[in-house]
């Protein structure tokens, strides 16, 4: 899929703006690179990805750059039996407490065996540990934390028999020996992993999802938010789960406030009958220390899959900022597809949860073929500077991907000489009672009038199911016929600037 995006263009190892803020793409000489995560030390950044070999061999790469956006040096590690180390996650690289280097899970793709690799400061890698698991069909290493005695593993495990994803944590020891090994399932459920939250040294919680099992057809999935707590050896202490809906389609990075609140990641899931796909509309929940909602604020509008945040990091002046994608629209012909550019997205919260600023990037762009962009992971500096780290997808002349580090300050301004937030505060509720529907019932037309909006982003009806069966994009048409459909209570959302109103109409054929 090709995407439009109005960015300027940054060729290899270049700076879009003075310093201290950047924009800045590499592929190291590959064919392919990606940034994953990442680690900061004083003054150097360390990134953790993958690159793809003239040979067409995946490896596996460690990149550091000190915070102006120089390339110190980096290594890449290819697998010696020929196999692939695959894509890494936000929280698959971490440094060691005594300074010695770095340690970093995975998986390898023909093998589909996770691992464990550990590298000297330089990323040169000292050590690598591969452990198979023959009840697993494949392995997914996602995580890595280092205790006083080890190393803790997560990620999820695809069982050989019933072929449902579950939970995993594993205990090894520096040596890389496997210690204990604990699963976390859902009867008839697929359960995904999120993130490792460590409250002391006998209580470890995870946060996941459960979804439904591969047989469900797609109109029928429904999720949770899974939140569990262990003691040291991996045993739970306790679990909850969220109502089984599309309310919360999972929880992914988690923290825990000083009040004893509950804080993580999420999305809101809608079906699109019309592109047999689920969208995703991101959110940030904060619940009280016996999971009662607080406040759950969403992000955007839930009509498009590509769409959510990939992790959440805590900032020294209080509050969270959360990295991610998200669909963006650009003005520029042609308007091939609603959303015309996948961007690099990133929001900063403050510590009631309440938006500060948002931006979204790309780190290429092309009239002709777009690109693809993506943020996994991001550190805060000394000063509240933020470097985030991802890779973007070009297609011209060949499709390609390239490691991107961007760095903002803290109010999330690349220029520093012209610096304002993107975005302050929220914005504005679109009012109710600005929007007229009419006539309702009806037989065929549905007419919506408003007193302040003379062109809508988008019109969807939905049927009483959930499911888009209609829509229309930046119109300003302000009637949408119903006359095809059956009989039955329908409900048209009307979306500007990012907000909505929904009313209930009624096709009647009388």
């Amino acid at each position: 899929m090709k995407y439009l995006a109005f960015i300027p263009v940054i060729l290899f190892g270049t700076q879009v703006y003075s310093q201290p803020g950047f924009n800045q793409a590499h592929d190291f000489g590959q064919l392919a690179a990606g940034f994953y995560s990442l680690e900061l030390s004083q003054d150097t950044v360390s990134v953790y990805g993958t690159v793809i070999g003239e040979s067409g061999q995946g490896g596996r790469l460690v990149a550091q750059f000190d915070t102006l956006g120089t390339l110190l040096h980096s290594t890449v590690h290819f697998d010696t039996l020929g196999d692939d180390f695959t894509q890494a996650s936000p929280n698959s690289f971490i440094k060691l407490s005594n300074g010695a280097g770095y340690a970093g899970v995975g998986q390898m793709f023909q093998r589909r065996n996770g691992y464990l690799s550990v590298f000297g400061p330089n990323g040169r890698m000292v050590s690598y540990f591969e452990y198979e698991d023959e009840n697993s069909e494949t392995d997914y290493y996602e995580e890595v934390h280092e205790l006083d005695d080890g190393f803790l593993i997560l990620g999820a495990k695809q069982d050989a028999v019933t072929y449902l994803l579950e939970i995993f944590m594993l205990k090894t020891g520096f040596d890389g020996s496997a210690v204990w090994e604990k699963k976390y399932s859902t009867f008839g459920r697929h359960t995904l992993f999120g993130q490792l939250l460590v409250l002391d040294e006998n209580e470890y919680v995870i946060s996941g999802s459960t979804t439904s099992g591969p047989s469900t057809p797609l109109p029928n999935t429904i999720n949770t938010s899974t939140i569990l707590a262990t003691d040291s050896l991996g045993n739970v202490k306790w679990r909850w789960d969220s109502p089984a809906s599309l309310e919360e389609m999972g929880a992914g990075s988690i923290f825990k406030t000083p009040e004893g609140h509950w804080v993580y990641t999420s999305a809101r899931g809608q079906y699109d009958a019309m592109h047999n796909s689920l969208s995703s509309q991101p959110k940030f929940v904060i619940r009280d220390e016996n999971f009662n909602l607080i406040k759950d604020d969403t992000f955007g509008v839930a009509d498009f899959p590509i769409h959510y945040f990939s992790k959440a990091i805590e900032l020294s002046e209080g509050g969270w900022l959360g990295v991610g994608v998200k669909p963006s629209y650009y003005a520029v012909p042609p308007l091939s597809t609603w959303y015309n550019s996948v961007s690099g997205w990133m929001v900063r919260l403050d510590d009631q949860g309440d938006q500060l600023w948002s931006r979204v990037d790309t780190a290429f762009w092309s009239m002709e073929t777009g690109s693809a962009n993506f943020l996994y992971d991001a550190v805060e500096l000394p000063g509240g500077n933020i470097i985030a780290c991802g890779y973007s997808r070009t297609y011209d002349p060949v499709a390609k991907d390239w490691g991107w580090l961007i760095k903002v300050n803290k109010d999330g301004c690349v220029d520093t000489l012209n610096c304002m937030p993107i975005s302050s505060g929220k914005l504005p509720v679109l009012p109710e009672n600005s929007v007229v529907v009419y006539p309702n019932p009806t037989r065929s037309v549905i007419n919506f009038r408003s007193e302040t909006v003379e062109q809508w982003d988008r019109v969807e009806v939905a049927n009483a199911a959930g499911q888009i069966v209609r829509v229309l994009n930046n119109t300003r048409t302000n009637a949408i016929d119903l006359s095809d459909m059956q009989d039955g209570i329908y409900f048209l959302r009307l979306i500007k600037a990012n907000r909505s109103v929904t009313r209930k109409v009624v096709k009647r054929g009388w």
